[in-house]
């Protein structure tokens, strides 16, 4: 099988940001990069060795892969159609369907779990990509561009890849949120958020060895009502966030009754 491929991405958000440097950077050709907008084309590509298109009749003949790096509501359009059939067409979703690249008769998914910001940069190598594809041909092909991008790959159907988003979007989403609740608490009480890095990054490091619920700690944990109470009257000019800190230490309380 060949081993270069030549790939056009669609897209130019946080993720076609990443996707498109790492390709860049590997032994395959990014030859383009389509965006709506011909200037956003231009300016996203500046640094890389593909061209900024807007048309999809620009795509290139020889594109094999193209990769969707769309937003889902993008995703549901009809214009995937449009694109053309001789290419594999894949999508970076983690909740949408494979079926919507059904107009393609080789399609698949090519999903990194990450989270993304162009102003952090990642090493790919370490990403989780997850695969699908349409056919073994596909796939095998999905194989090669993923081998030279991470080393981390894992073949995964539609209802793993959705169980899979939402259990993301619970450890690093919500996660954040609780960040971003604990940043609010810090500010209001002129304390510098700095204090509660080290802890962040203990906590995070805890689960790269071990089951989370072997490290659960606190007063949830503990079933200290006393402490509970002295938070949850804290808490009471911050009804919202009062409301969260029940949820989680009813649901701590409760995982750790079973246990």
């Amino acid at each position: 099988m060949k081993t270069k491929l030549n790939i056009a991405i669609v897209g130019t958000g946080n993720l076609a940001w990443h996707l498109a440097n790492a390709i860049d950077s590997s032994e395959h050709n990014l030859l383009q990069v389509l965006s709506r907008d011909q200037k956003r084309a231009e300016e996203f590509t500046q640094n890389l060795s593909a061209k900024g298109i807007s048309r999809i009749d620009d795509i290139d003949a020889n594109v094999e892969i193209i990769i969707l790096a769309l937003t889902d509501t993008a995703l549901k359009g009809k214009y995937i159609a449009q694109f053309p059939k001789n290419a594999i067409m894949c999508h970076t979703s983690g909740s949408i369907s494979m079926r919507v690249l059904k107009s393609h008769k080789k399609h698949g998914i090519f999903y990194p779990l990450q989270t993304f910001s162009k102003q952090k940069e990642v090493d790919f190598s370490n990403i989780p990509i997850c695969l699908e594809a349409s056919d073994n041909e596909v796939l095998q092909k999905l194989h090669v561009l993923a081998n030279s991008l991470s080393k981390s790959i894992y073949e995964i159907n539609s209802k793993q890849r959705k169980a899979l988003h939402v259990a993301a979007v619970f450890a690093c989403n919500f996660t954040n949120l609780m960040y971003d609740i604990s940043s609010d608490i810090c500010n209001d009480a002129n304390l510098n958020f700095d204090i509660l890095r080290p802890l962040i990054k203990e906590t995070a490091a805890k689960v790269q060895n071990h089951f989370p619920e072997d490290v659960q700690t606190g007063p949830a944990k503990r079933n200290d009502g006393r402490v509970i109470e002295y938070h949850k009257k804290f808490l009471y000019d911050y009804p919202d966030y009062q409301e969260i800190y029940d949820l989680l230490t009813y649901e701590i309380q409760q995982k750790h009754e079973e246990l």
